[in-house]
């Protein structure tokens, strides 16, 4: 089973997001939001991230979707924070947020293969949703 963590300065973003591939995947998709500070302010919190790795351990794959500057840097240092075990099952994925996490949400329906569902969200990178 494939995870999903999504990481975004807005809480509002991530649950948005989150909503969407729920809405896709009837709940087939362990999927975290991650979006603000722990005190709801803007803002990204690599303790948050930690939590949701720990909350998605059972899954042979996390993909990590952020958005921008610090939603990168925070997911990196809870990368750092986490178990070489637990680390490894973790990709930190360039890709556009929405679409990305959209696509990954998707084809992780249809396949537990992480290769196959990392090259479709490579192509959101080139298309035009």
């Amino acid at each position: 089973m494939i995870g999903l963590i999504l990481v975004s300065h807005s809480e509002k973003i991530t649950d948005g997001i989150k909503d969407l591939v729920v809405e896709m995947t009837k709940d087939a998709v362990p999927i975290a939001s991650c979006g603000g500070t722990a005190d709801g302010r803007l803002g990204t919190s690599a303790d948050k991230i930690v939590d949701a790795i720990h909350e998605l351990s059972g899954c042979n794959s996390i993909l990590i979707f952020t958005d921008i500057g610090s939603s990168i840097m925070s997911s990196e240092i809870a990368l750092d924070l986490v178990d070489e075990d637990l680390k490894a099952k973790c990709i930190l994925v360039d890709a556009p947020m929405v679409e990305g996490a959209f696509v990954a949400g998707v084809q992780s329906m249809v396949s537990d293969d992480v290769e196959a569902v990392l090259e479709e969200v490579k192509l959101t990178k080139q298309s035009k949703f």
